[in-house]
């Protein structure tokens, strides 16, 4: 029997019950929240959401302050921000991006301790100053004419991942390594958008029609690219390429890295068209086939993080199902 389906009815109740019994959240903080999205409140108070105004509590206390800081120093935004802060939705894959990596900002150990035995990290690398690990990262070059007015904002409408570190691996490699963080996301099928299909088309076809383009342009047509999740792993996976090629950071190699519940079965399943389909019968095995070098993608079980030496005990508690209810 396979692991059971990671599910956002499951992972909602998993995080209600670490919202009731967690020792880290204010009397107030636990109450029924609105959604915040646009920069409203949306809907009836979830017991999922956090009040607004106790958003940054989202953060767990061992990543907080670091988070909060980083993200304004470098002009962040939140995905779904409630009260300037980050979402107040607990199954936010941002979020949890940031509790479980936020302490590889300035410690490379556990950078190590996650990634070593996966993809053979022997020594971390500053990516940027102070900073061994770092969010939304965009690189420094607006390779696919994404802003017009030649300003980008990292993690806003433009080409990004979720974070990014550098390291030397055991063979004495430098990579960069690009990682995409998927929680409870799955995908339906995409209505056309004739005049943003255009834009996307005019940004990212002569990249895919490139003879030593990362994706093979012949399994699969542009269009059928534009669905999620394919769209935005094209994307990453161009942007690797193209930093490659220029050497970033003095990297030899740049890897994506999908950071992903191997259990969520409904993310595996979003590919709704025979010729996706053809290629996989998952979004992961699908991808793979259409990269031309398929080690320069690979994918991390999100469970490998409920490790307190990598994370914390609190990460832990709020993730997986280390709380008890009778405590």
């Amino acid at each position: 029997m396979g692991p059971p389906d990671v599910s956002k009815f499951q992972e909602r109740k998993r995080a209600v019950r670490w919202k009731r019994l967690t020792t880290s959240l204010p009397e107030k903080a636990r109450a029924p929240g609105r959604y915040v999205q646009g920069g409203a409140e949306q809907g009836p108070p979830l017991e999922v959401c956090l009040p607004p105004h106790h958003s940054a509590l989202n953060l767990l206390p061992e990543v907080r302050a670091t988070a909060l800081a980083l993200f304004v120093e470098l002009g962040i935004p939140w995905h779904a921000s409630a009260d300037g802060g980050p979402s107040n939705h607990l199954l936010s894959s941002q979020v949890q991006c940031v509790n479980a990596l936020g302490q590889m900002v300035s410690d490379p150990g556990r950078v190590v301790r996650a990634f070593g035995g996966v993809i053979g990290t022997a020594e971390v690398l500053e990516i940027e100053p102070g900073r061994f690990l770092t969010f939304e990262y965009i690189g420094d070059h607006d390779y696919f004419s994404e802003a017009p007015t030649g300003r980008r904002t990292r993690g806003s409408m433009c080409t990004s991942v979720d974070a990014a570190f550098l390291h030397r691996t055991s063979a004495g490699v430098t990579e960069l390594v690009l990682i995409e963080w998927k929680y409870t996301e799955a995908y339906l099928l995409r209505d056309p958008e004739p005049a943003k299909d255009e834009t996307r088309r005019r940004r990212y076809e002569p990249a895919i029609l490139e003879l030593d383009c990362p994706v093979r342009a012949d399994l699969l047509a542009f269009v059928d690219l534009l669905d999620e999740p394919l769209y935005q792993l094209m994307r990453q996976q161009l942007l690797a390429s193209a930093l490659e090629r220029d050497r970033a950071h003095g990297a030899d190699v740049v890897r994506v890295l999908h950071v992903h519940p191997a259990a969520n079965l409904a993310y595996q399943a979003s590919l709704h068209r025979p010729s996706q389909q053809a290629l996989g019968h998952t979004v992961d095995a699908a991808w793979s086939s259409l990269l031309r070098r398929p080690d320069r993608f690979a994918v991390l079980d999100s469970e490998h993080f409920l490790d307190p030496a990598v994370t914390s005990q609190e990460y832990v508690a709020r993730y997986g199902d280390l709380l008890d209810d009778h405590a």
